[in-house]
Formats: C-alpha cells, sequence, structure tokens
C-alpha cells in the first residue's frame, strides 16, 4: 500500500508558497516555525526533507 505524502504546498493569495499537513489540512510547523511565506523552490525541497523526517525509523535515547 502506498501511503499519502503527509505534506503539500499551497500557493497564498501574496504570491507566496506555505507547507501544509494533510492529516490537520493547517499551515505545517517544525521546531516552531510557521512554514508559510515561502518561494516556490524553498517549498518543494522542504517538503522532501520533512517527508524524509516523517518516514525515518523513530528509536528513543
Amino acid at each position: 500500500m502506498i501511503e499519502e505524502p503527509r505534506f503539500g504546498a499551497r500557493k497564498d493569495d501574496d504570491g507566496s508558497w506555505s507547507i501544509f499537513d494533510r492529516r490537520t489540512g493547517g499551515t505545517a510547523q517544525r521546531s516552531g516555525l510557521i512554514l508559510a511565506g515561502l518561494n516556490e523552490k524553498a517549498v518543494l525541497g522542504l517538503i522532501r526533507v520533512l517527508e524524509e523526517i516523517e518516514d525515518a525509523p523513530k528509536r528513543v535515547h
């Protein structure tokens, strides 16, 4: 079974881009940063990184 990616990109009214969380429908946040007001190139790269983090095995330290 192929899972749908958790994060997606959306173009905002001002022409900038945001990353949204498909689970919540809201703008994604990571480490206290709201992932909005970005350029398209940055969004695509950040989504790839966020998906890799999401897919990484979780370990207890």
